[in-house]
């Protein structure tokens, strides 16, 4: 009986991880030609901010190859469609037809 309960769990446990829809090398740091820099980490929050202050944060999901925008600094919320490549981000803009490029700086 224990031995049907452990392989239904990791016959489970295996399907949702495949469901996991995170590009796994999105995590990291992450800067544009403006200077800013973002930083999104493993419990998808994020933080993109300039030398002087913090621009925008939140948390983020990533669906249908797009990127959900849960913001704490203002309470909007959107969706952004983004590019995810080996070393660079490209991530429209919000309401905009313009796009951030962004080039890794670290994990």
């Amino acid at each position: 009986m224990n031995y049907i309960s452990l392989s239904l769990t990791l016959f489970l446990s295996t399907f949702s991880y495949s469901d996991n829809n995170n590009p796994d090398n999105i995590y990291g740091y992450w800067l544009n030609n403006d200077s800013e820099i973002l930083l999104i980490q493993l419990d998808n929050s994020f933080t993109r901010s300039d030398k002087l202050s913090v621009l925008a944060q939140g948390s983020v999901e990533f669906i249908d190859d797009k990127i959900l925008v849960y913001r704490t600094d203002t309470n909007e919320e959107y969706a952004l469609e983004y590019f995810l490549g080996n070393e660079t981000l490209v991530v429209m803009k919000p309401n905009s037809q313009e796009a951030w490029l962004f080039s890794r700086i670290g994990d």
